[in-house]
Order: C-alpha cells, then sequence, then structure tokens
C-alpha cells in the first residue's frame, strides 16, 4: 500500500515507544532532521527551514539476546524516515559506533536482505515497534533476520559471521576487564561529560557561543583552506589522560592497533573510552562544518586512538593520507624533540606530492585537516611524544560523488623528496634512499622483492 508520510504519526509512535518499550530498546532519543543529505544526483544537500520533504531521524540503543557476551547489550542505531519510503517501504538503519557484523556495510547500515525480511503489520506497511523488532532479530540471529535457512547458508558465510562475532566479544571483553582496574573513573561516566577545566577557555567558550566568529577568533591558519590549529586541552586533562593510557599499557591486556602503520598505539573506542569520545566529536562538529563543509558535515561514526613515538619503538610516520573524512590531532605530549608534522597537497591534485607546510606539535593544542591532505610524521630525536588522533567519518558525505568519484590530476612534476612515500609510491628509490634495516615481517616464509632497490640491511 502506498501510505502517505505523516510527521504526526510518527511522533505518536515514538511516543508510545518511550511510554512502553521492549526489554531490548533504551535510551530512546528525540526525533531530529540531518543537517545534510545526498540527493539523487550525488551532491550535498543542506538543511532547508520548512522543507516538508527533509527526512527525520531517530536514535535508539537495541540489545541482542541477553546474556550474549557478544551482541547482548545496547547498541546505538540511528532510523532514518524519509518521506518517500515511510511507512510503506522501510526505514533505513544504521548501527552507530563500533560495531563488528559480517551483514553490514563498511558504514554500519543494514544491507538490502534484511530490508526484503523485514515484518510488516496487517495492513502491510512498517511501524516503528517492528522495524526495532527486526534490528534485535538480527542482533540475536542475523540469518533468521535475512530468512536463510543455517542449512542453506554458504560455509564463508558464516564464517565471516563467527570471525565479526568474536571480535565484537574481544572487545566487550576488554572493555569490561579494563573498567575494574581504571585509574580516573571521571573518563569513563556515562553520559559521558568534559569538565571545564578540561577545555582551554578559548575553546570553551567558542563551544558555547557557536558561532563562526567564536571558533574564527581561536584558529591560526596554516595553510588556507586546507590546515588550522587551535588549542583545546589543558595541561591537567593531558596529563589526567597520560596517566590513563600508560595504565591500561601496564595492565596487559590486549589491544587492537590503530592502523597498519602504527605499531604501539592503542584505539580507545576500545578500551571504554568511546562516550568520551562521542562527546568530543559533537563539541568539534560546528568547526569541521564551518571549515570543510562536506567532509566535515553531518558526522555520524569515529575511529579514535593514541599514537606513540619513542627510541626502540615508531619514530616517525611514513607519508600517506587518512582514512577519514577530517582528522583532528591533538598532542597531549611529553617531552620531545623533533617530530615536526609535514604536510603535503591533497590526493589527486597536481601537487599532491609537492611539500606545502612543516607544523610543530604544541602539547594541548590540535592540528585539522581533511583526510585526503598527504602528511608525514618526522622521526622523533630524542624524548617521548603522545598524540591523540580522530579520524571523523561522514556516512552521508561518503555517499556523493565528490567522496566516490574523487578528480585525479597528472602530477605537475617531480615530487619533493620529503613527500614521498615509502609504503605507498612506487618512485621513493629515485627521491630519497630507502630505509637500512628489515621492513616489518608480514610476508611469507622465503620472501623476496622484486627488485634491488626494495633490498635492505637486515
Amino acid at each position: 500500500p502506498n501510505v502517505p508520510f505523516s510527521l504526526a504519526e510518527l511522533e505518536a509512535e515514538v511516543a508510545e515507544l518511550r511510554a512502553d518499550p521492549p526489554w531490548y530498546v533504551s535510551d530512546i532519543g528525540e526525533l531530529v532532521q540531518p543537517s545534510v543529505i545526498c540527493d539523487a544526483d550525488g551532491e550535498l544537500q543542506s538543511w532547508r527551514s520548512g522543507d516538508d520533504t527533509w527526512p527525520w531521524d531517530l536514535q535508539v540503543c537495541v540489545s541482542g539476546k541477553e546474556g550474549d557476551d557478544a551482541y547482548g547489550v545496547p547498541f546505538k542505531v540511528v532510523l532514518r524516515f524519509d518521506c518517500d519510503l515511510w511507512p510503506s517501504k522501510l526505514a533505513v538503519v544504521r548501527f552507530r559506533g563500533v560495531f563488528h557484523h559480517a551483514l553490514t556495510d563498511e558504514g554500519g547500515g543494514m544491507l538490502m536482505p534484511f530490508y526484503r525480511a523485514m515484518p510488516r503489520n496487517d495492513q502491510g506497511i512498517c511501524t516503528l515497534r517492528l522495524m526495532l523488532q527486526a534490528v534485535h532479530t538480527f542482533l540475536v540471529d542475523p540469518l533468521k533476520a535475512w530468512n536463510i535457512p543455517l542449512e542453506k547458508a554458504p560455509e564463508k558465510f558464516t564464517a565471516s559471521l563467527a570471525v565479526n562475532r568474536r571480535m565484537n566479544r574481544d572487545r566487550l571483553s576488554v572493555i569490561e576487564k579494563y573498567a575494574k582496574q581504571v585509574v580516573h573513573l571521571e573518563l569513563f561516566t556515562r553520559p559521558a561529560a568534559w569538565k571545564p577545566e578540561w577545555l582551554d577557555p578559548g575553546f570553551l567558550a567558542a563551544v558555547k557561543e557557536g558561532t563562526p566568529e567564536a571558533w574564527r577568533g581561536i584558529l591560526t591558519e596554516h595553510l588556507p583552506g586546507e590546515v588550522f590549529s587551535f588549542k583545546v586541552f589543558t595541561e591537567s586533562f593531558c596529563t589526567l589522560l597520560l596517566d590513563e593510557i600508560f595504565n591500561f599499557y601496564k595492565s596487559g591486556l590486549p589491544a587492537r592497533r590503530p592502523n597498519s602503520m602504527n605499531a604501539y598505539g592503542i584505539i580507545l573506542n576500545e578500551i571504554g573510552l568511546e562516550p568520551l569520545i562521542d562527546e568530543l566529536q559533537r563539541m568539534l562538529q560546528p568547526l569541521g562544518h564551518l571549515l570543510f563543509p562536506g567532509p566535515g558535515s553531518g558526522w555520524d561514526g569515529h575511529h579514535c586512538f593514541i599514537v606513540r613515538y619513542r627510541a626502540g619503538e615508531d619514530l616517525g610516520l611514513d607519508m600517506h593520507t587518512d582514512d577519514s573524512d577530517v582528522t583532528f590531532n591533538f598532542c597531549l605530549g611529553l617531552d620531545f624533540a623533533g617530530a615536526g608534522l609535514q604536510f603535503c597537497g591533497l590526493m589527486g591534485a597536481p601537487d599532491h606530492r609537492k611539500h606545502s607546510y612543516t607544523y610543530t606539535h604544541v602539547k594541548g593544542s590540535c592540528v585539522c585537516h581533511v583526510g585526503r591532505k598527504r602528511h608525514g610524521a618526522d622521526d622523533i630525536t630524542s624524548g617521548e611524544r603522545l598524540n591523540l588522533i580522530l579520524w571523523n567519518h561522514s556516512s552521508t558525505f561518503r555517499q556523493t560523488d565528490a567522496y566516490i568519484k574523487p578528480e585525479y590530476y597528472t602530477e605537475e612534476g617531480a615530487p619533493d623528496p620529503v613527500c614521498v612515500s615509502y609504503t605507498h609510491d612506487r618512485d621513493f628509490g629515485n627521491f630519497k634512499e630507502y630505509p637500512k634495516g628489515p621492513r616489518r615481517d608480514f610476508e611469507y616464509a622465503g620472501f623476496k622483492p622484486d627488485c634491488e632497490s626494495e633490498q635492505t640491511d637486515g
């Protein structure tokens, strides 16, 4: 049936759910309209006041089977009610936050088989309660939620489900175990709260005022429209967070590494600090949209981690771009020399391997840029440096042509040596000597490089 969208009826469903939620539903939010959407032409559109066709979002938490050590805890879910789809067809469902599952896309979105199998009421239309029941079923038995009998599921299918289940279980196990060892409980409160004494007064004032003028008043613009820095954390907060980080290192609990390039960092979202970082991202969202409209708009996910540089471990970081839409890089200390942050061009631009700026880290300050900006960290020459890195993700921006089909141009000339990447560039050896010593060994036994220049001293 083709039933038209009614905001009043949707609001009534939300009110009824809030009055009598099923046991697996909690933290029911308010209906809100997203700031940006991606239109049918792959373009980003900003919210327009009075637009009756603009969608509505509702965030709730949904749990799986009680006692399940992988999916039995509340997971944040956002339902999007599009005027063309609800209630006749569906609400778009996306998990928010860290969530490992084989049957969602990389942004936590449900895949089409989930919608095909979705239950409907006697009139053949969707209801909010039935949508949440389907999400709960998905967490309990995803094959059932997809209408796939277990005996008909391919082996690779069930193996992938098992791998993701184990990842989710292991993460929750670490969080549960570390909760008994934390030294600063105020970092782990629910809901998360940033104390005023943790934040620089200028930053805190800009957050409260929320105007473009207030935000720009705290910024230093290093590269026009591309690289900015500003003070965020106080000395006391840096000390507090580092104390907690070193305590986690001492705990001996397992920690997934942030990425393939950082061997000694930890992911804050994997040790129980995700709510604190959620709130930090919420404070920074207006600034992201102001400086980088598009990649800085409509953030609904993040990857947040600590990187550590010191003698005997990672010294610096090879030239790279980030798997983020906008990156915030906060220096926490300690005492160090060297370790400058080198910036080159944007990925795909004619000057993407031309040097543009060298940033010097300052404790408590943050440098921000789009993820496509090529950059790398010089080797530390003494001391120890730890930084908090916040990769912000916008699933809406990632639907646009600007993200999916970015333009690439021929390089304008030979690169600056500082901008070539040992990891990523095929012509590295033409401009710099390959580093001495072995690479990290992830290759098969008996592996040999295919050219003389790749061979290093062991």
